[in-house]
């Protein structure tokens, strides 16, 4: 493949984790997930696109939330330059889309000021990728022309989880978003009906005017926002003020501009527990089974373990996925209703919604093993020869214990070297680091103590990941 001049690209990085719960979570949405055998949907994505499109024209759309650990993966592909948005806040795919947009303009194309910039999602599976770029290049020979594209996938079976658009030749007629079953039906039984996968090219001009016109208030309070120097975002005070709406129903829904391009590329969302069964390999009964799991005789279903022994006995289209904290069970064909039993967690502010117990970084991990009002207790283990970023807090102070290994601590600006059962006191605002510099695993008890205590209060100073903001 080779690149396809003056394009760009917005990779859209956010999302709420609702659909793979409990392996997904708010805070780790399933495209930071590592699949079973595939690596993470964000990498993967990364990889297809750099074949066609300039490193350097790569922009990733997240938020702050979600931040360091899209800047974690781009570090693991050796991608340290890339241009990262981060969003104060989630207000839905048009905001993020229109932020990532005046971006390219105003940063990066300034030998183009009107550039053809394609719109792609970071969760999606690709399977023929050489006719993906295919489809891509037939979009930008219409994106010249001022139409904003649409990719679609011909369904291939009756599914309430997309959203759907009814084409007449090479114009789009209608846009649905996600019908109910009955008029789903309906819709797939038209030749000219297709999913809409959420991809989109254009010219920048042709998108802005589109969305000056459909969608005013969000482009407006957009352009009055400034990005700041230290990273690619816009301050919060602004940015809440921007509707939250879909780039579908902000501008698909309404434009008389838009042509649509059938995508024949082996396209997947994946998007429930379903659609990642049809993806794996399966056993000679059509199951997958991974983890700790002891099986009599079941079929057609999908058995996910991390912590757990889990046995089965006589199953039929069964999903059963077992997390540190949680366990999900459902009939195969319900998948899609996972996300109602992620928002009751959600709405009861369960933590089993937001974050896992156990959080995997590049240094280690931590394990969340008690929290109440003002508090939060975190058993950390540190890799031989690993350290985290020089940082600090604040809104937390922390009190660390070492259990096993040897510590180099060092706050402010002293150095100190702890053994099992000694201690230290890390005070609000001070600059801090945690190192392991021997051969073993070092482990440490955390106490946090604040009004604030989730991950997002760091600020990092130094950091050997390249997660310094």
């Amino acid at each position: 493949m080779t690149n396809i001049e003056n394009l760009y690209a917005i990779i859209l990085a956010g999302g709420s984790g609702t659909r793979l719960w409990p392996l997904s979570r708010e805070l780790y949405p399933k495209h930071l997930l590592k699949l079973p055998n595939h690596d993470t949907l964000f990498k993967t994505t990364v990889k297809r696109l750099k074949k066609f499109v300039p490193a350097s024209n790569l922009v990733f759309s997240t938020n702050t939330k979600l931040a360091s650990d899209i800047r974690l993966q781009l570090t693991e592909l050796d991608n340290y330059n890339y241009n990262l948005i981060t969003e104060p806040d989630v207000k839905n795919t048009a905001p993020a889309i229109a932020l990532s947009v005046l971006y390219i303009i105003k940063k990066l194309s300034a030998n183009n000021s009107d550039p053809l910039i394609l719109i792609i999602p970071s969760d999606h599976v690709i399977n023929d990728e050489q006719k993906f770029e295919e489809a891509i290049q037939k979009g930008v020979r219409l994106a010249e022309k001022g139409h904003i594209v649409t990719f679609g996938v011909k369904p291939q079976k009756l599914d309430t989880g997309y959203g759907y658009i009814i084409a007449e030749e090479s114009n789009v007629a209608k846009f649905k978003e996600k019908p109910d079953l009955e008029e789903a039906k309906k819709l797939i039984e038209q030749e000219n009906c297709y999913w809409n996968c959420g991809i989109y090219l254009f010219r920048a001009s042709i998108f802005l005017h589109e969305l000056e016109k459909y969608s005013k208030e969000t482009i407006d309070i957009l352009k009055s926002c400034e990005f700041s120097d230290e990273m690619p975002t816009v301050p919060y005070q602004c940015y809440k003020d921007v509707p939250e709406i879909s780039i579908d129903h902000a501008v698909m829904e309404h434009s008389q501009n838009i042509a649509l391009i059938p995508l024949e590329c082996g396209w997947q969302d994946v998007g429930s527990w379903e659609e990642l069964h049809e993806l794996v390999e399966k056993d000679s009964n059509n199951n997958f089974i991974q983890g700790d799991v002891i099986d009599l005789e079941s079929e057609n279903s999908f058995i996910y373990g991390t912590s757990k022994l889990i046995s089965t006995i006589g199953l039929k289209n069964t999903v059963i996925i077992e997390t540190e904290d949680a366990i999900l069970a459902c009939d195969k064909n319900r998948t899609e209703d996972v996300k109602q039993i992620f928002g009751l967690l959600k709405n009861r502010n369960d933590l089993t919604s937001q974050v896992h117990k156990t959080v995997y970084r590049p240094w280690g991990f931590f394990t969340v093993i008690q929290e109440g009002e003002g508090y939060k207790i975190k058993i950390i283990q540190v890799n031989p020869g690993a350290k985290l970023s020089l940082q600090m807090h604040h809104r937390r102070s922390e009190h660390w214990v070492i259990l096993a290994g040897e510590a180099l601590v060092t706050r402010y600006e002293e150095v100190h070297s702890l053994k099992p059962g000694e201690s230290i006191d890390i005070p609000l605002q001070a600059k801090h680091m945690l190192h392991n510099p021997g051969k073993s695993e070092l482990r440490i008890i955390e106490v946090q103590n604040g009004e604030y205590l989730e991950e997002d209060d760091i600020v990092r100073f130094e950091d050997i990941y390249g997660r310094v903001t």
